[in-house]
Protein backbone atom coordinates (compact mmCIF):
# COMPACT_ATOMS: atom_id res chain seq x y z
CA UNK A 1 0.00 0.00 0.00
CA UNK A 2 1.05 3.35 -1.14
CA UNK A 3 2.40 5.83 2.36
CA UNK A 4 -0.13 8.34 0.62
CA UNK A 5 -3.22 6.05 0.25
CA UNK A 6 -5.77 8.48 1.86
CA UNK A 7 -4.00 11.28 0.45
CA UNK A 8 -4.86 9.21 -3.26
CA UNK A 9 -8.29 8.33 -1.81
CA UNK A 10 -9.63 11.77 -1.44
CA UNK A 11 -8.20 12.91 -4.93
CA UNK A 12 -9.64 10.25 -5.97
CA UNK A 13 -13.05 10.97 -4.37
CA UNK A 14 -12.78 14.19 -5.65
CA UNK A 15 -12.52 13.26 -9.17
CA UNK A 16 -8.53 13.82 -10.01
CA UNK A 17 -8.75 10.25 -12.07
CA UNK A 18 -11.07 11.58 -14.26
CA UNK A 19 -9.72 14.43 -15.72
CA UNK A 20 -7.52 13.84 -18.31
CA UNK A 21 -3.70 15.01 -18.48
CA UNK A 22 -0.58 13.70 -20.44
CA UNK A 23 0.77 10.53 -19.08
CA UNK A 24 -3.23 9.48 -18.42
CA UNK A 25 -4.87 11.03 -15.92
CA UNK A 26 -4.47 13.87 -13.49
CA UNK A 27 -4.12 11.57 -9.89
CA UNK A 28 -1.13 9.37 -11.95
CA UNK A 29 0.58 12.88 -12.88
CA UNK A 30 0.10 14.08 -9.19
CA UNK A 31 1.50 10.17 -7.84
CA UNK A 32 4.36 10.63 -10.47
CA UNK A 33 5.43 14.33 -9.29
CA UNK A 34 5.32 13.29 -5.23
CA UNK A 35 7.73 10.23 -6.41
CA UNK A 36 9.99 12.33 -8.30
CA UNK A 37 10.24 14.30 -4.72
CA UNK A 38 10.92 11.36 -3.01
CA UNK A 39 13.28 10.12 -5.42
CA UNK A 40 15.05 13.80 -5.18
CA UNK A 41 15.15 13.15 -1.15
CA UNK A 42 12.39 16.10 -0.72
CA UNK A 43 11.44 16.43 2.81
CA UNK A 44 7.77 14.59 3.21
CA UNK A 45 5.91 17.61 3.23
CA UNK A 46 7.40 18.87 0.18
CA UNK A 47 6.49 15.18 -1.25
CA UNK A 48 2.74 15.71 0.15
CA UNK A 49 2.12 19.31 -1.72
CA UNK A 50 3.38 17.40 -4.76
CA UNK A 51 0.69 14.87 -4.67
CA UNK A 52 -1.27 17.80 -3.99
CA UNK A 53 0.08 20.25 -6.07
CA UNK A 54 -3.48 20.53 -7.98
CA UNK A 55 -5.95 20.74 -5.83
CA UNK A 56 -6.97 24.45 -6.25
CA UNK A 57 -5.88 24.37 -9.52
CA UNK A 58 -2.85 26.37 -11.22
CA UNK A 59 -1.65 29.16 -13.32
CA UNK A 60 -1.06 26.18 -16.17
CA UNK A 61 -3.55 23.67 -15.22
CA UNK A 62 -7.10 25.65 -14.28
CA UNK A 63 -9.52 23.14 -12.90
CA UNK A 64 -9.70 22.58 -9.59
CA UNK A 65 -10.50 19.66 -7.16
CA UNK A 66 -11.57 21.62 -4.02
CA UNK A 67 -12.37 25.35 -3.42
CA UNK A 68 -10.18 27.51 -1.63
CA UNK A 69 -13.04 27.58 1.00
CA UNK A 70 -12.03 24.17 1.73
CA UNK A 71 -8.49 24.95 2.77
CA UNK A 72 -9.23 23.04 5.90
CA UNK A 73 -10.05 20.39 5.13
CA UNK A 74 -6.80 19.48 2.90
CA UNK A 75 -4.93 21.03 6.26
CA UNK A 76 -6.58 18.26 8.20
CA UNK A 77 -5.80 15.68 5.88
CA UNK A 78 -1.95 16.60 4.87
CA UNK A 79 -1.05 19.07 7.63
CA UNK A 80 -0.84 22.66 7.43
CA UNK A 81 2.82 23.19 5.92
CA UNK A 82 1.61 20.64 3.44
CA UNK A 83 -1.38 22.76 2.29
CA UNK A 84 0.46 25.42 2.14
CA UNK A 85 3.05 24.80 0.44
CA UNK A 86 -0.13 23.22 -2.39
CA UNK A 87 -1.99 26.76 -1.66
CA UNK A 88 1.51 28.68 -2.68
CA UNK A 89 2.04 26.81 -5.63
CA UNK A 90 -1.44 27.03 -7.01
CA UNK A 91 -1.60 30.73 -6.68
CA UNK A 92 1.33 31.54 -8.25
CA UNK A 93 0.97 34.16 -11.14
CA UNK A 94 3.17 32.63 -13.59
CA UNK A 95 3.35 35.31 -15.94
CA UNK A 96 4.57 37.96 -13.12
CA UNK A 97 6.41 35.74 -10.72
CA UNK A 98 8.58 33.01 -13.35
CA UNK A 99 10.45 36.32 -15.12
CA UNK A 100 11.56 37.53 -11.36
CA UNK A 101 13.05 34.02 -10.11
CA UNK A 102 17.26 33.77 -10.22
CA UNK A 103 17.57 37.44 -9.49
CA UNK A 104 20.15 38.72 -7.12
CA UNK A 105 17.34 39.88 -5.04
CA UNK A 106 14.20 37.20 -3.69
CA UNK A 107 11.78 37.24 -6.17
CA UNK A 108 8.30 39.01 -5.38
CA UNK A 109 5.52 36.92 -5.72
CA UNK A 110 2.10 37.41 -6.81
CA UNK A 111 -1.56 35.58 -5.74
CA UNK A 112 -3.31 34.94 -8.50
CA UNK A 113 -6.27 34.65 -6.78
CA UNK A 114 -6.00 38.43 -4.60
CA UNK A 115 -3.49 40.18 -6.78
CA UNK A 116 -1.66 40.38 -3.52
CA UNK A 117 2.32 40.26 -3.59
CA UNK A 118 4.60 39.15 -1.02
CA UNK A 119 8.56 37.66 -0.74
CA UNK A 120 8.18 34.13 0.39
CA UNK A 121 10.72 32.69 2.90
CA UNK A 122 13.56 30.49 1.29
CA UNK A 123 12.48 27.46 2.19
CA UNK A 124 9.45 27.78 0.63
CA UNK A 125 10.92 29.03 -2.68
CA UNK A 126 12.95 26.13 -2.88
CA UNK A 127 10.07 23.76 -2.11
CA UNK A 128 8.27 25.82 -4.57
CA UNK A 129 10.98 25.53 -7.45
CA UNK A 130 11.34 21.73 -6.42
CA UNK A 131 7.17 21.03 -6.66
CA UNK A 132 7.79 23.04 -10.80
CA UNK A 133 10.43 20.81 -11.61
CA UNK A 134 9.06 17.71 -10.41
CA UNK A 135 5.62 18.73 -12.45
CA UNK A 136 6.90 20.33 -15.83
CA UNK A 137 9.20 17.47 -16.67
CA UNK A 138 6.65 14.87 -15.76
CA UNK A 139 4.53 16.74 -18.45
CA UNK A 140 7.35 17.08 -21.08
CA UNK A 141 7.99 13.92 -20.50
CA UNK A 142 4.47 12.82 -21.62
CA UNK A 143 3.69 15.37 -24.11
CA UNK A 144 6.33 15.97 -27.08
CA UNK A 145 4.30 18.96 -28.64
CA UNK A 146 4.46 20.42 -25.00
CA UNK A 147 8.03 19.63 -24.98
CA UNK A 148 9.12 20.96 -27.97
CA UNK A 149 7.25 24.18 -27.23
CA UNK A 150 8.06 25.02 -24.25
CA UNK A 151 11.10 22.80 -23.08
CA UNK A 152 13.93 25.19 -24.14
CA UNK A 153 12.05 28.23 -21.85
CA UNK A 154 11.81 26.02 -18.79
CA UNK A 155 15.66 24.98 -19.26
CA UNK A 156 16.46 28.58 -18.96
CA UNK A 157 13.92 29.21 -15.79
CA UNK A 158 15.62 26.17 -14.19
CA UNK A 159 18.89 27.24 -15.15
CA UNK A 160 18.16 30.57 -13.89
CA UNK A 161 17.05 29.10 -10.40
CA UNK A 162 19.68 26.05 -9.97
CA UNK A 163 20.87 27.64 -6.72
CA UNK A 164 17.70 26.74 -5.17
CA UNK A 165 17.26 23.14 -6.81
CA UNK A 166 18.44 20.26 -5.68
CA UNK A 167 21.51 18.88 -7.09
CA UNK A 168 18.95 16.02 -7.96
CA UNK A 169 16.48 18.34 -9.58
CA UNK A 170 18.79 20.25 -11.49
CA UNK A 171 20.07 16.88 -13.13
CA UNK A 172 16.98 15.90 -14.18
CA UNK A 173 15.99 19.12 -15.93
CA UNK A 174 19.30 19.07 -17.24
CA UNK A 175 18.36 15.51 -18.72
CA UNK A 176 15.20 15.81 -20.14
CA UNK A 177 15.30 19.78 -21.18
CA UNK A 178 18.65 19.92 -21.93
CA UNK A 179 18.48 18.70 -25.58
CA UNK A 180 15.41 21.29 -26.41
CA UNK A 181 17.44 23.95 -24.81
CA UNK A 182 20.60 23.29 -27.15
CA UNK A 183 18.47 22.61 -30.31
CA UNK A 184 19.68 25.17 -33.28
CA UNK A 185 17.27 27.60 -33.49
CA UNK A 186 16.01 28.96 -36.76
CA UNK A 187 16.67 32.46 -37.90
CA UNK A 188 17.74 34.90 -40.81
CA UNK A 189 21.01 33.55 -42.38
CA UNK A 190 22.88 37.13 -42.26
CA UNK A 191 24.76 37.86 -45.06
CA UNK A 192 26.41 41.03 -45.38
CA UNK A 193 26.52 44.68 -44.07
CA UNK A 194 24.49 47.12 -46.12
CA UNK A 195 24.51 50.31 -44.54
CA UNK A 196 25.47 51.57 -41.34
CA UNK A 197 24.33 55.30 -39.71
CA UNK A 198 26.69 57.95 -38.64
CA UNK A 199 25.27 60.74 -35.96
CA UNK A 200 27.40 64.07 -36.81
CA UNK A 201 27.76 67.59 -36.00
CA UNK A 202 27.95 68.91 -38.83
CA UNK A 203 26.46 66.78 -42.42
CA UNK A 204 28.47 68.69 -45.10
CA UNK A 205 31.73 68.77 -43.27
CA UNK A 206 31.13 64.83 -42.37
CA UNK A 207 30.68 64.59 -46.68
CA UNK A 208 33.26 66.25 -47.66
CA UNK A 209 35.60 64.50 -45.25
CA UNK A 210 35.04 61.12 -46.63
CA UNK A 211 34.89 62.24 -49.87
CA UNK A 212 38.39 63.80 -49.60
CA UNK A 213 39.95 61.44 -47.30
CA UNK A 214 38.45 58.26 -48.20
CA UNK A 215 37.39 58.32 -51.81
CA UNK A 216 33.73 57.86 -50.58
CA UNK A 217 30.83 59.07 -53.27
CA UNK A 218 28.40 61.50 -52.06
CA UNK A 219 24.50 60.23 -52.19
CA UNK A 220 21.21 62.39 -51.91
CA UNK A 221 18.27 60.37 -51.40
CA UNK A 222 14.93 60.69 -50.19
CA UNK A 223 13.51 63.83 -49.23
CA UNK A 224 17.05 65.46 -49.47
CA UNK A 225 18.77 62.67 -46.95
CA UNK A 226 22.65 62.81 -47.57
CA UNK A 227 24.73 59.66 -47.40
CA UNK A 228 28.00 57.99 -48.50
CA UNK A 229 28.47 54.92 -50.66
CA UNK A 230 31.35 52.52 -51.15
CA UNK A 231 31.58 49.48 -52.61
CA UNK A 232 28.45 47.49 -52.09
CA UNK A 233 28.03 49.43 -48.95
CA UNK A 234 26.95 52.82 -48.03
CA UNK A 235 27.12 55.09 -44.17
CA UNK A 236 23.31 57.59 -43.94
CA UNK A 237 23.97 60.58 -42.08
CA UNK A 238 21.90 61.58 -39.45
CA UNK A 239 22.57 65.32 -37.69
CA UNK A 240 22.23 65.12 -33.74
CA UNK A 241 19.03 66.42 -32.51
CA UNK A 242 17.72 65.72 -36.14
CA UNK A 243 17.65 62.08 -36.04
CA UNK A 244 15.15 60.08 -38.33
CA UNK A 245 13.43 57.81 -36.11
CA UNK A 246 13.97 55.21 -35.75
CA UNK A 247 17.14 55.56 -34.25
CA UNK A 248 19.85 54.35 -32.04
CA UNK A 249 19.00 54.73 -28.22
CA UNK A 250 21.59 57.21 -27.90
CA UNK A 251 22.75 58.44 -31.00
CA UNK A 252 26.23 60.56 -30.07
CA UNK A 253 28.57 62.25 -32.40
CA UNK A 254 32.11 60.91 -32.37
CA UNK A 255 30.52 57.20 -30.79
CA UNK A 256 31.43 54.90 -33.78
CA UNK A 257 34.51 52.48 -33.97
CA UNK A 258 34.67 51.57 -38.05
CA UNK A 259 36.22 49.22 -40.03
CA UNK A 260 37.02 49.78 -43.46
CA UNK A 261 38.84 47.04 -46.21
CA UNK A 262 41.22 48.54 -48.76
CA UNK A 263 43.16 46.61 -51.24
CA UNK A 264 45.83 49.56 -51.18
CA UNK A 265 49.23 48.92 -49.29
CA UNK A 266 49.19 50.53 -46.06
CA UNK A 267 52.43 52.54 -47.16
CA UNK A 268 50.48 54.29 -49.75
CA UNK A 269 47.41 54.89 -47.18
CA UNK A 270 50.07 56.73 -45.29
CA UNK A 271 51.21 58.51 -47.82
CA UNK A 272 47.79 59.44 -49.18
CA UNK A 273 46.62 60.73 -45.20
CA UNK A 274 49.64 63.34 -45.32
CA UNK A 275 49.21 64.59 -49.22
CA UNK A 276 45.89 65.59 -47.06
CA UNK A 277 46.97 66.71 -43.96
CA UNK A 278 45.47 63.55 -42.07
CA UNK A 279 47.70 62.67 -39.11
CA UNK A 280 47.51 58.83 -38.40
CA UNK A 281 46.26 57.85 -34.43
CA UNK A 282 47.80 54.99 -34.51
CA UNK A 283 49.44 52.01 -37.38
CA UNK A 284 49.94 50.24 -39.43
CA UNK A 285 49.64 47.42 -36.41
CA UNK A 286 48.72 44.10 -37.12
CA UNK A 287 45.13 43.23 -36.33
CA UNK A 288 42.39 40.49 -36.45
CA UNK A 289 39.81 41.22 -39.27
CA UNK A 290 36.66 39.19 -40.34
CA UNK A 291 38.08 36.63 -42.62
CA UNK A 292 41.60 36.96 -40.78
CA UNK A 293 44.68 38.81 -40.12
CA UNK A 294 44.66 42.62 -40.89
CA UNK A 295 47.32 45.42 -41.55
CA UNK A 296 45.81 48.86 -40.05
CA UNK A 297 45.97 52.54 -39.37
CA UNK A 298 43.54 54.45 -37.48
CA UNK A 299 42.52 57.77 -37.95
CA UNK A 300 39.56 60.40 -36.85
CA UNK A 301 36.84 61.99 -38.67
CA UNK A 302 35.67 65.51 -37.68
CA UNK A 303 33.31 64.33 -34.58
CA UNK A 304 36.25 62.11 -33.29
CA UNK A 305 34.61 58.53 -34.86
CA UNK A 306 37.57 56.10 -34.72
CA UNK A 307 38.15 54.68 -38.49
CA UNK A 308 40.18 51.80 -38.92
CA UNK A 309 41.68 51.12 -42.75
CA UNK A 310 42.85 47.53 -42.97
CA UNK A 311 44.57 45.74 -45.63
CA UNK A 312 44.52 41.79 -45.76
CA UNK A 313 47.61 40.31 -46.29
CA UNK A 314 46.32 38.43 -49.80
CA UNK A 315 45.22 41.45 -51.11
CA UNK A 316 48.40 43.38 -49.71
CA UNK A 317 50.48 40.97 -51.87
CA UNK A 318 48.83 41.16 -54.72
CA UNK A 319 49.18 44.84 -54.86
CA UNK A 320 52.73 45.08 -54.45
CA UNK A 321 53.49 42.35 -57.25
Amino acid sequence: MSPWSPVEDFLRHRGADRVPHPGGTLLAHLVRVARTLAEWGADPDVQIAGLCHAAYGTDGFDQDLLPLTERATLAELIGERAEALVHFYGSCDRGAVYPRLGGDRPPVFRDRFTGGEHTPAEADLRAFLEITAANELDVMAHNEELAARHGAALYELFARSRDLLSAEAWAACTRVLGPHAFEPQPGPLITGLDHLVLTVTDIERTVEFYRRVLGMEPVTFGHGRRALSFGGSKINLHRAGEEIQPHAARPTPGSADLCLVTDTPQARVREHLAARGITPEAGPVSRTGALGPVTSTYLRDPDGNLIEISTYADAASKAGG
